[in-house]
């Protein structure tokens, strides 16, 4: 599910309000024991990030999820360019010293399927709680909170952090692939980084 792009902040009842980090975004799928982490063109990224494998590994169930991956602030150039260079890695014992070095997060923002049940067609009112209830926080896993609402005061506070930008999403909205009105992006024009990419 991708978001469109809208040049200024609201708020609005019905909607949840996200900070956008930076990283890449990642579809993270457990069956049983397999576990594999996607990212948005499809490359399968387990051999680059073996301490995610392993965070996702010790959940209970089988699931799907729609995450971002980050490292260390999630905002600004060093902390993407390191997500950029380990998801290039395919040298055991460099993955493992980088690894150590920046260790990498899931921040899981959604939830597609829980065991053998498809998740797309409920509102993300009744998704959210079910991704909150799959899973406890670690340093390697992360549940991203909305906040419902107020959306120009968390906008507020993307600008204050150096946040990229905000994602809004209307509670009632199915999971639906490709871009809606569904979820609205406002991008923070004066965020540090300004080629950033992967903007959801």
């Amino acid at each position: 599910m991708l978001s469109t792009l809208r040049r200024a902040p609201f708020s609005a009842p019905g909607w949840i309000y996200e900070w956008k980090l930076d990283g890449f975004r990642l579809l993270v799928s457990k069956t049983g024991e397999v576990v594999e982490l996607f990212s948005r063109p499809g490359n399968l990224l387990n051999r680059a990030f073996p301490e995610l494998v392993e965070a996702v590994a010790e959940v209970d169930g089988s699931f799907v999820w729609d995450c971002e991956l980050t490292i260390g602030a999630a905002r600004g150039s060093d902390a993407f360019e390191r997500v950029r260079s380990r998801a290039c890695m395919s040298v055991a014992p460099r993955v493992r010293a980088a690894a150590q070095r920046y260790p990498a997060r899931v921040c899981a923002f959604d939830i597609l399927a829980i065991g053998k049940r498809d998740l797309r067609g409920l509102p993300l009112r009744e998704r959210k709680p079910i991704l909150r209830d799959s899973f406890d926080d670690t340093p390697n896993l992360l549940y991203v909170t909305g906040i419902p609402d107020i959306g120009e005061l968390v906008f507020e506070q993307v600008v204050a952090h150096d946040f990229e930008g905000m994602v809004g999403k209307r509670l009632d909205a199915p999971y639906q692939r490709g871009r809606s009105n569904n979820w609205v992006k406002v991008k923070n024009q004066a965020y540090s980084r300004q080629a950033a990419l992967g903007f959801r």
